[in-house]
């Protein structure tokens, strides 16, 4: 198998440095660029082409999101890592709203960042200690705070499941990638703790979310 391409966009050069040095020492990793702002980032990865990409949390022109937004429908192929010295549950929720497949935080070990990224680069998610146990509390808050504390795209996908809409249907009518949407469908069923489409779309009638089919 060819090494995974990976590019870096954080704004720390002595962290990218490290970083750098880090995924170099393994095989099965290649550097294909590194970027110190988001714009550039975009624009590098459009003409890259990686097959992953590390990226702060925060940059100096914009957020990690920003980054997923612009290359998410143009790159479907490529998968995210956020990196976060901020621990706070919305992060992580916004990451997992957003189609991204891994979370480490800043203080978890460069042995915790080379699991994540072997994780994602096989196809599956990483999410690090920290970021799981912020997750599964936002998720807990969230479902004792009852359907409105549920987003309004949440809310959207919740509705159009429940009246028989599939996935790619409602990505194609939010203009969303399906990949995306069967992420926060996922994370939603997780969140209200209902795993069963007729147990959703009961919560959905309850609630108020549609109108009784």
């Amino acid at each position: 198998m060819k090494p995974a391409r990976i590019v870096l966009i954080e704004d720390h050069q002595l962290f990218r440095d490290l970083l750098i040095a880090v995924l170099q020492g393994n095989p099965d990793f290649v550097i294909a660029g590194d970027f110190n702002a988001a714009a550039k980032g975009v624009q590098g990865c459009l003409e890259l082409h990686p097959d992953l990409v590390i990226v702060d949390w925060m940059l100096p022109d914009g957020k990690a999101i920003d980054v997923v937004s612009a290359l998410l429908p143009k790159l479907p192929g490529t998968r995210f890592i956020f990196l976060s010295s901020v621990e706070k549950e919305h992060i992580v929720r916004e990451a997992i709203d957003a189609g991204v497949q891994g979370f480490v935080m800043k203080r978890a070990s460069y042995e915790t960042l080379l699991e994540a990224v072997r994780e994602v680069v096989a196809g599956r998610s990483y999410y690090c200690t920290v970021s799981s146990r912020l997750l599964i509390e936002a998720m807990r808050t969230a479902a004792n705070a009852g359907p409105n504390a549920l987003t309004p795209r949440e809310r959207d996908i919740l509705r159009g499941v429940a009246r028989g809409e599939s996935l790619k249907a409602i990505a194609h009518r939010s203009k969303t990638s399906p990949k995306t949407v069967n992420n926060q469908f996922s994370a939603l069923k997780v969140k209200l703790e209902i795993y069963e489409t007729v147990g959703l779309v009961r919560y959905a009638i309850r609630h108020g979310i549609v109108d009784e089919l």
